[in-house]
């Protein structure tokens, strides 16, 4: 299917990238939709250098998305040390540079050391909660390498499980469970969130989740009384395929959440495979409504992608979207547009 979305496209800023950066090619017809590499701003302790870097990449993305609004949009990059600083800096970056969402990298570092870990569920983001809901834009929630004291207490004898094996879904799902359950969604109920990797397992546990969030046993839980997991879902959260091209979690995950909340992605180029991702979605034995709309159609009508200057056509049918034409899909004049981070995750 040709002009399928994708979103967790990552891209590294050229100073930072040097001898490692590559160019790379992307699936004809598809938007990306890029962002800093991981973990990005959320990896700088210092807050004064963290908020140098949002800027630079944020200025960095824009200039490129002018050059090609139709192939390219992108996530801001904000440094969370301060609320106030980050709100300033992603209604820059939407209202002025054109930016569709924000891409956090789970916690920010913090500290002298870097250990300390600054999380979204606590009250004083509220301000920050507040300003994602009136400017109407996605937060996208990605994983990030723990900190040095978390590696070595959990990963320092299993090394292999840190990162996206088990590490990152394990440590994000923490993350995003917390913002539903500290009351996010309930004082805020505008705020759109999405995580990748086929909803880093959250979805395939929600019985138990909701069965276990038990209002008796915990008392000073935020969550609205009357909210189950399942239903920010239904309201809140959305989740992608990205980096997890699996037909039978595809399924389990639609009859979970429904094909409403899904939507098409490939984690490139921490996954390599643009074509092998695009081939396996376009041949998963769904329902045209279902592909349509986890491929291009979900995507388009949350991150607004029908406006200018993108200007996607909403609506196409699948004879329009040439489902399976990859053939000539590569095309070197593209790779021009951004240079990608190419280190392993």
């Amino acid at each position: 299917m040709k002009g399928k979305i994708i979103h967790e496209e990552a891209f590294n800023l050229p100073r930072l990238a040097e001898e490692e950066a590559k160019l790379y090619a992307s699936v004809h017809g598809a938007m990306q939709v890029l962002s800093l590499t991981s973990p990005g701003c959320q990896g700088v302790s210092d807050p004064a250098e963290a908020h140098k870097m949002a800027m630079e990449s944020n200025d960095y993305i824009a200039e490129k998305v002018r050059e090609n609004p139709t192939r390219f949009a992108a996530f801001a990059a904000v440094s969370m040390h301060d609320p106030k600083q980050a709100v300033r800096e992603l209604t820059r970056a939407v209202v002025e540079l054109g930016c569709v969402g924000v891409m956090l990298n789970d916690f920010q570092s913090s500290g002298p050391d870097g250990n300390t870990m600054l999380f979204y569920d606590d009250p004083k983001y509220d301000i920050f909660w507040a300003a994602v809901e009136e400017l109407d834009i996605l937060v996208y929630l990605h994983p990030r390498l723990p900190t040095k004291r978390i590696f070595n207490e959990l990963y320092k004898d299993r090394k292999w499980l840190q990162a996206s094996a088990w590490g990152f879904a394990n440590q994000l799902s923490i993350h995003i469970l917390g913002i539903a359950t500290s009351g996010v969604f309930d004082r805020f109920p505008g705020v759109q969130l999405a995580f990748g990797h086929m909803g880093e397992h959250i979805p395939f546990d929600l019985w138990r989740l909701d069965h276990k969030l038990d209002r008796d046993r915990f008392p000073d839980m935020q969550m609205a009384k009357n909210k189950t997991i399942r239903d920010y879902f239904a309201t809140n959260m959305h989740i992608t395929t990205s980096g997890h091209f699996s037909t039978r979690s595809l399924q389990g995950a639609i009859a979970e959440l429904s094909a409403s909340r899904i939507m098409f992605s490939i984690d490139y180029p921490y996954e390599d495979g643009l074509m092998e991702g695009s081939t396996w979605f376009d041949n998963v034995p769904l329902s045209q409504p279902d592909l349509l709309a986890i491929g291009r159609e979900n995507a388009l009508k949350l991150l607004k992608l029908d406006r200018a200057p993108h200007n996607l056509k909403p609506g196409l049918s699948l004879k329009q979207l040439e489902v399976g034409g990859l053939k000539g899909a590569i095309y070197p004049d593209d790779a021009a547009h951004l240079r990608t981070h190419t280190r392993g995750a």
